[in-house]
């Protein structure tokens, strides 16, 4: 008898494709020159799954599915669009509109592509080995920091000190551009971690291991968001033992709070007086003089190209600040960016943008919710993923510019599509317990239902 061929192998292989993208999110190095941009794997990868996500489409093997989040995209494309047709340079904000075209499509691709639970919990396990290789990464670079620190692969490995003195200790990007890149994908995978393991969609032994390498990793990038895996830890403790042990909860919850706060004050002053603060700080009741740091200067500056353009910026990709910067190793940086995700959309997209964003915002808010670890696996994943956007876009973003971060992007696509299989998957469990003859096995694809 001949062998049946499967019909849907155009969607077959876009969803292989968006495993391999996701994957993909751990590596931005090597960088490959392309049209004037520097290419990672990622964007070839997406492009790939976009061609055979139309062709699939085309052919009537993936549903076509529409998610209330498009036009929340929809509308802040669009006022990052107005800021690109008024701009100061409009040629430079039409090439930057143009990669957020990208970055939007991304969420669009997950939701289309992970549409029932298996598909869920294999994009976060695709996800969740990229973080294992990082962390491995991470573990041989300081290895060989230690045995060989003028080993040549530590060039490619260890981030420059940036705002902290120069000294003979590691700081890590692996297979990042910067660390901070690194800390901040790391904080999303901690996030997804732990809500992984309480699934049981990984092993008690696999995930401890991968908790430490991640946790060591992340450390070692030696970032002001390291708060933000201080808090995730604060907050997912919180979340587990509140109905148990309320006071061990509270503890935790206070303790990852205080921490990002003290992180977030470590982003804005530091004690090595550089020539090129525009003031000082002296610390009240004591003699410790504080100068402000790079970034609260360019808080500042961008805040005021904010104030002089409000309504709609200087337009998308323009310069946010410019700000002169002596560090401490003795470099003079320009800084433009405003490293701060709210202040940069301000400048550049004025009172519009930033509405936009903070819908974008809220309505990831309203997508996590409830803030509760009830009973389901897909409850569970939901909750973490809504946990790390939430962290690494918003708390984050107090001290960068993430609104350009791909795996931010993708994560958010995993939420919506976690908030969209999870009532689907709780309507099919209780048909099943209403109709025992049908809960025998079946699988039920919520992308189909």
């Amino acid at each position: 008898m001949a062998i049946e061929r499967r019909s849907d192998w155009l969607d077959r292989c876009a969803r292989q494709l968006l495993l391999l993208l996701v994957f993909s999110l751990a590596f931005m190095q090597p960088v490959v020159p392309a049209l004037g941009f520097e290419a990672v794997a990622t964007d070839l990868l997406f492009l790939l799954t976009a061609l055979a996500l139309a062709a699939s489409l085309a052919a009537r093997q993936t549903p076509l599915a529409w998610d209330r989040a498009y036009l929340v995209l929809a509308v802040y494309f669009a006022a990052l669009a107005v800021s690109a047709f008024a701009s100061a340079e409009p040629a430079r904000s039409a090439v930057k509109l143009a990669t957020q075209v990208y970055l939007l499509a991304l969420p669009v691709l997950v939701v289309s592509l992970v549409r029932d639970s298996a598909a869920l919990r294999r994009a976060l396990l695709w996800w969740l080995a990229g973080s294992a290789a990082v962390a491995l990464v991470a573990a041989a670079s300081l290895t060989l920091f230690v045995l060989d620190p003028d080993n040549a692969l530590l060039d490619r490995t260890l981030f420059y000190f940036g705002t902290l003195p120069p000294g003979s200790y590691p700081r890590l990007r692996a297979t990042f551009l910067n660390g901070n890149m690194m800390c901040n994908y790391l904080t999303v995978s901690l996030a997804i971690l732990l809500a992984a393991a309480r699934a049981g969609w990984i092993g008690r032994a696999a995930s401890g291991w991968l908790l430490a390498g991640i946790g060591i990793a992340a450390f070692f990038t030696l970032s002001p968001g390291f708060g933000g895996v201080l808090l995730a830890l604060g907050l997912w403790l919180w979340l587990a033992m509140r109905e148990s042990r309320r006071s061990a909860a509270r503890l935790a919850l206070a303790a990852g709070t205080a921490a990002a706060l003290l992180f977030v004050a470590l982003m804005a002053a530091t004690p090595i007086v550089h020539e090129t603060a525009p003031f000082l700080m002296r610390v009240p009741g004591t003699e410790l003089v504080l100068a402000p740091s790079g970034r609260l200067m360019v808080w500042i500056d961008s805040a005021r190209t904010f104030l002089a353009d409000p309504l709609i910026g200087r337009g998308i990709g323009n310069e946010s600040a410019h700000v002169l910067y002596r560090d401490p190793s003795g470099h003079l940086q320009r800084l433009t960016d405003a490293h701060n995700v709210f202040l940069n959309i301000a400048a550049q997209c004025g009172i519009v943008g930033v509405a936009a964003l903070l819908w974008l915002i809220a309505h990831a808010v309203r997508r996590s919710l409830p803030w509760l670890l009830l009973p389901g696996d897909t409850n569970l994943v939901r909750l973490g993923l809504g946990l790390g956007f939430l962290n690494g876009f918003v708390y984050h973003g107090l001290g960068g510019s993430w609104e350009d971060a791909r795996h931010l992007w993708v994560a958010l696509g995993l939420l919506i599509a976690a908030a969209r299989i999870e009532p689907r998957a709780s309507a099919a469990a209780t048909a099943s317990e209403a109709d025992p003859a049908r809960g025998g096995g079946e699988t039920v694809d919520a992308g189909h239902a």
